[in-house]
């Protein structure tokens, strides 16, 4: 496989290590086997584990010639997997201006003033991860304002959800938006109308992101992928699954693909087009990821059966026709890929596995894994569908936290209303129907940040939809390597698999069952970060 290449970042493999005085923690073992129940010691050699138990057990490793390595006392985890992310988009976003410190509206202006002024005339300034509803003033700036800040320059601000974006006037043209792009809204909602400078789904997909990657050197991509990769080391990541290509980033899955063997990490490459051909090109096993089925939540552009409640006339857009997505499925199902589409809510979900429940009927496949990523508002009678169709939820349990829990829940009460606000990431009950859920974070839609994902799965706003904190756990190491045929490999701490490790100050199993204390997991210390049996930095 094209994207299974061991990474490089310059280490060697040499080095046969014995790794003592720390406590090794397996996923699957009993989550009651805490302090001193856990093996202290490790041998790995090769790239990968060779023995794990107790430290005078595995003596003889050191006469053997393993390197002596002490670890302080860290709880050792087997390497996170995120399940979902963009790396290119992130590096391109950690790159450029971070608009998620900004508390008022006058500070967005403020910052795209000062990066305008540092650009000559014509020059772009990018903005991301605006979240509206963290301003004071809770709105999005208008094109007006932004011709106002940067005069002379284009300017580009790019929601937090990267499902929305707002344009100034040089930017519009500078893009080339087209006149009835479908997203792109325009003054009173006249069609000949000026555009406001707000772009939502689905043009910011089929024209935003397409025309902003055209305009960067592939040296800036580069670079955006080695920043993107040490950002996700630095957390603990030894594998990330990165959605490139298609619609949304054109061109960049044989950029990933390329870079795959000097990245720190490793790297699963979904290639999110309907193009089997291209698939097949780029020798994958796999196909999807943001093959979009619906828009986003907080857009109210996901795909719901009944209206938003704030927007009586709105159920959202199914971006596919039932026969183009039966087809595609089909086809890729035949051809025995694994299939990822991207599905938020009832209606995108429902297309879907009708199609992959078609596929089957008209194929039948042993153990398909396919998936479905976000899977964030799904109906009772589809988790059980899930189930029976043993298709993987690919969920980011960050977004509760960022975007559903807290001061959000009135938000989403407003477009959902009281009832379906409830099935809002309802892991207890997907786990509890047997579906298999691995984890992620959609960065940069959320930062690489799996304890933080752990804690937000445990603590739900919704006490009976949370997952135990073994649960999210397994949802970053067992099950995510599951998700994409990597179990033997990934996953475990055990011999036979690869010493991908993440060294932590605590061991996020055993901390009380309270909400303040659940919530500090996502603050614990990651002291290291090794892949194939030696440290990775992540300078």
């Amino acid at each position: 496989m094209a994207d299974a290449t061991p990474p490089d970042g310059g280490r060697t493999h040499a080095e046969a290590r014995l790794l003592v005085n720390a406590r090794f923690r397996d996923p699957l073992p009993p989550a009651s086997l805490h302090g001193a129940d856990l093996p202290d010691a490790m041998a790995v050699e090769g790239g990968r584990i060779v023995a794990v138990g107790r430290a005078a057990e595995l003596a003889p490793f050191a006469d053997r010639g393993f390197i002596r390595t002490d670890l302080g006392g860290a709880t050792v985890l087997p390497g996170f997997i995120d399940c979902h992310s963009h790396l290119l988009l992130t590096g391109i976003m950690d790159l450029g201006m971070d608009l998620s410190v900004a508390e008022t509206l006058g500070d967005v202006l403020d910052m795209v003033a000062d990066a305008a002024r540092a650009l000559p005339p014509g020059g772009f300034v990018r903005g991301f991860r605006l979240e509206e509803l963290d301003l004071a003033e809770r709105r999005m700036p208008t094109r007006q304002e932004l011709d106002a800040a940067a005069p002379g320059r284009a300017v580009l601000l790019m929601h937090a959800t990267c499902h929305r974006c707002i344009m100034n006037s040089l930017a519009l043209k500078q893009l080339a938006v087209p006149r009835g792009l479908p997203g792109a809204d325009t003054e009173g909602g006249r069609g000949n109308a000026p555009f406001t400078g707000l772009v939502r789904d689905p043009g910011i997909l089929t024209w935003v992101f397409p025309a902003m990657l055209r305009s960067m050197e592939r040296s800036h991509l580069d670079a955006a992928a080695l920043v993107a990769a040490r950002s996700a080391l630095r957390v603990g990541i030894t594998t990330a699954h990165s959605m490139e290509g298609g619609e949304l980033t054109p061109g960049c899955s044989p950029v990933l693909l390329d870079n795959a063997a000097r990245l720190p990490l490793r790297v699963v490459c979904w290639n999110q087009s309907m193009d089997l051909a291209e698939v097949e090109q780029l020798a994958l096993p796999r196909v999807g990821g943001c093959i979009c089925a619906d828009g986003e939540l907080d857009a109210r552009t996901a795909a719901l059966f009944e209206p938003y409640s704030d927007e009586p006339d709105n159920d959202g857009t199914l971006l596919y026709t039932q026969q183009e997505m039966d087809d595609f499925v089909l086809q890729a199902h035949a051809r025995g890929l694994q299939v990822a589409v991207h599905c938020e809510s009832e209606r995108a979900i429902d297309q879907v596995l009708r199609a992959i429940e078609r596929a089957q009927r008209l194929e039948p496949r042993i153990d398909c894994r396919h998936r479905i990523e976000h899977f964030e508002l799904p109906t009772w009678d589809q988790i059980d569908r899930m189930a029976a169709a043993g298709v993987v939820a690919s969920m980011q349990p960050a977004f509760v936290e960022s975007f559903i829990a807290g001061h959000r829940l009135a938000h989403c009460t407003s477009l959902f209303g009281p009832h379906r606000v409830r099935r809002l990431h309802p892991y207890r009950a997907i786990l509890d129907a047997g579906v298999r859920v691995c984890g992620g974070s959609d960065s940069p839609v959320t930062n690489y940040a799996p304890l933080r994902g752990m804690a937000a799965a445990v603590n739900h706003p919704f006490p009976e939809q949370a997952a135990t904190m073994a649960e999210a756990l397994r949802m970053f190491t067992v099950e995510a390597a599951f998700s994409a045929f990597e179990e033997w490999d990934k996953g475990r701490l055990a011999p036979g698999m690869l010493a991908d490790l993440v060294l932590l100050g605590h061991d996020p199993l055993d901390v009380p069952d309270t909400p303040a204390d659940v919530a500090a997991v996502a603050d614990i210390a990651v002291l290291g970060t090794w892949v194939d049996g030696q440290p990775v930095t992540t300078e």
